[in-house]
């Protein structure tokens, strides 16, 4: 369970910007701006800020508690965005409905959901397919292939890095034996 807040759909109608707000609230600009993109979860002190800031409304109206990643419709944050922004809300407007920025909005929006390679697929794979299914950075896959502790394939006339899986098996069972 995580703890949400209210604080910046409030602050609207309140305070005429996040200085304002972090002013009244007794705390950091930085700290404002954390908790907005969800960077930094809500402690005692944003807590007591609220409190200060917002004296007229009980706790339940300034903070929620959210269920994991989904809400309470049982969607994901990503899910919301999409449909919010296809039902014709533009980045701000869906960015002030979850309670971020609409640079974060647009961000959630347009990134794609990670997709690790399917386990029984025969095909090659490419060294990020293999550094997403290891879950390690590209360039380490990159630095076992140049070693030679990863066995590498060049294909093309870029000499491209494919993989086998049957080899990249091979290796996890020879790095446990180490």
């Amino acid at each position: 369970m995580k703890l949400k807040t209210r604080v910046f759909e409030l602050s609207n109608r309140k305070y005429r910007s996040l200085s304002e707000l972090a002013r009244a609230m007794g705390v950091s600009l930085a700290q404002i701006y954390r908790v907005r993109v969800g960077k930094r979860d809500i402690g005692e002190k944003f807590i007591i800020g609220a409190v200060k800031a917002f004296p007229g409304n009980k706790l339940d109206d300034l903070f929620y508690v959210a269920q994991g990643e989904e809400g309470k419709s049982g969607m994901t944050q990503r899910d919301e965005a999409v449909k919010l922004r296809e039902s014709g809300l533009t980045y701000a407007e869906v960015g002030r409905k979850l309670g971020i920025s609409k640079q974060r909005a647009w961000g959630i929006i347009k990134e794609k959901p990670e997709q690790k390679p399917a386990p029984d697929s025969n095909g090659m794979l490419t060294a990020r397919e293999i550094a997403r299914f290891l879950n390690v950075h590209i360039n380490t896959v990159r630095r076992w292939s140049n070693r030679g502790m990863l066995k590498t394939y060049r294909i093309g006339s870029r000499g491209d890095r494919r993989f086998l899986r049957e080899d990249v098996v091979a290796f996890l069972k020879k790095g446990r034996r180490n």
